[in-house]
């Protein structure tokens, strides 16, 4: 089993069972402890785990998010789907801002090949991708880079932000609720969050069904502040019929 296939199973056995031990782990995916081990170190460096003797405990409370890294290899294919069809929505000529994230690296991904747009963003994986994008002007935020998220943040990032107007805003949460609305895990995601807010004509929240009904640490704003929702065909039903009551667009691909 390849290296990749195999943390991908141990990443769904941790969100099913919390909780995983290095030997049945090992016996089930034929592999060794050694082995294991490494992809749960792995983990625990990229804050989804808690190393505990003989295994590991899932991370699942409202502070705790996973790298970019981590999250990249959750609900791939859910994520390519949102982020093509985000791609659709920029016209010749428009501006857009992408936010930090995984999907939001894969909205990257969708537009390398287009031209006659500005793309603004401060996060550094979606920088990487578009730096050979020679069809569009590319504008790179600045601010205090912040290793887990792969992205700068800080008062630089949000006064840089509020010099522009853009026509399009996508962005990502790590959870999103009903109630509680578009949420963060930290307060520096928060302040870029209502400085795009604040700044774009249209706000797309870009999520895959697995955000859906999570609470996370800091709230950004209600649902009503935003435009349109993005996200695949497994969100939840009663979740997005709300949404919809609410006035707010949603939109399953």
């Amino acid at each position: 089993m390849q290296a990749r296939s195999r943390r991908h199973k141990i990443l769904e056995e941790l969100e099913q069972k919390k909780q995983v031990h290095i030997g049945e782990l090992a016996e089930r995916l034929q592999v060794s402890s050694m082995t294991i081990r490494r992809d749960l170190n792995r983990f625990a460096e990229q804050g989804i785990v808690t190393l505990v003797h003989g295994g590991a405990v899932f991370n699942e409370g409202a502070a705790a998010l996973p790298s970019v890294g981590a999250r990249e290899q959750r609900n791939e294919r859910e994520k390519n789907t949102i982020a093509t069809f985000c791609a659709g929505l920029i016209k010749e000529g428009n501006s857009v801002y992408i936010d930090a994230g995984s999907t939001a690296k894969a909205i990257a991904e969708a537009i390398a090949e287009r031209r006659n747009i500005a793309v603004l963003t401060h996060s550094l994986p979606a920088v990487n991708v578009l730096a050979n994008a020679h069809g569009l002007q590319l504008i790179s935020v600045p601010g205090i880079y912040q290793y887990d998220q792969k992205a700068f943040f800080g008062e630089m990032t949000v006064r840089t932000i509020r010099e522009f107007r853009v026509d399009i805003v996508f962005l990502g949460a790590s959870a999103i609720d009903v109630r509680l609305g578009m949420m963060s895990p930290n307060l520096y995601d928060q302040g870029v969050k209502l400085a795009l807010l604040e700044m774009a004509r249209k706000k797309i929240l870009a999520v895959d069904h697995t955000k859906i009904g999570l609470i996370s640490f800091v709230r950004a704003c209600d649902i009503t502040a935003l435009d349109m929702i993005v996200t695949d065909k497994l969100a939840d039903p009663e979740f997005v019929a709300q949404v919809r009551r609410m006035g707010v667009e949603v939109v399953q691909v």
